[in-house]
């Protein structure tokens, strides 16, 4: 994954894919990839077969997009992508159950309703971007490792402060304001983040 994070905003990025922008294409598979892997997880596919789903859908929403099937007025971007990846994952279910010389029909294949889909969409985004905010706090920030330690281990893992201290041979005190400090500036890296997606929903 780039060190960047998916910080473009709908509008600028799907102007972007109007043309044969291959950083726009880049930040397509950066915004959407990791979401769409774990989404088709949650259906019931092992990793390489998400991976494969994830893939598949990412290039025919970028190909379907330049052709002008996309219409904002229609429905929102995050729906599109999620009825994508709902029919390639149906499209690979029936494939691997007649390799199982079961013949098995689109209706049959149990797949959650919209809601549900929905919801597992957005629980995979917020664990995209909080990884993907953890991982540009570790990277920009100008706290010293051991910083980053102290707060990982209270703010994220739940270790006692007071043990921490001890191990860090520090304070409760100073444990508490690198938590607080840190928190602070990981939830504003979360906002930033988030940003970029608002337009879809």
């Amino acid at each position: 994954m780039s060190n960047a994070g998916p910080t473009t905003t709908s509008s600028f990025l799907l102007a972007a894919l109007r043309g044969s922008d291959g950083d726009a294409w880049r930040e397509v598979d950066r915004r959407y990839r990791g979401i769409l892997v774990g989404f088709a997880r949650r259906l019931g596919l092992q990793d390489e077969d998400a991976d494969d789903v994830a893939q598949q859908t990412l290039a025919q929403f970028v190909r379907d997009y330049q052709a002008g099937r996309y219409d904002r007025e229609r429905g929102r971007l995050r729906a599109w992508i999620i009825g994508i990846a709902r029919h390639r994952i149906v499209d690979l279910q029936r494939q691997q159950a007649r390799r199982r010389e079961r013949q098995i029909s689109y209706d049959n294949v149990e797949v959650p309703d919209e809601a549900r889909l929905t919801a597992f969409w957005e629980e995979e985004q917020r664990r995209e971007v909080f990884e993907n905010a953890l991982r540009l706090l570790r990277e920009q920030t100008r706290t010293t490792p051991m910083t980053l330690h102290i707060f990982e281990q209270v703010a994220l893992l739940g270790a006692d402060p007071q043990a921490v201290a001890e191990l860090s041979q520090t304070n409760v005190a100073e444990v508490y304001r690198i938590k607080n400090r840190i928190t602070k500036r990981l939830r504003e890296i979360v906002d930033e983040l988030n940003a970029a997606y608002a337009e879809d929903d």
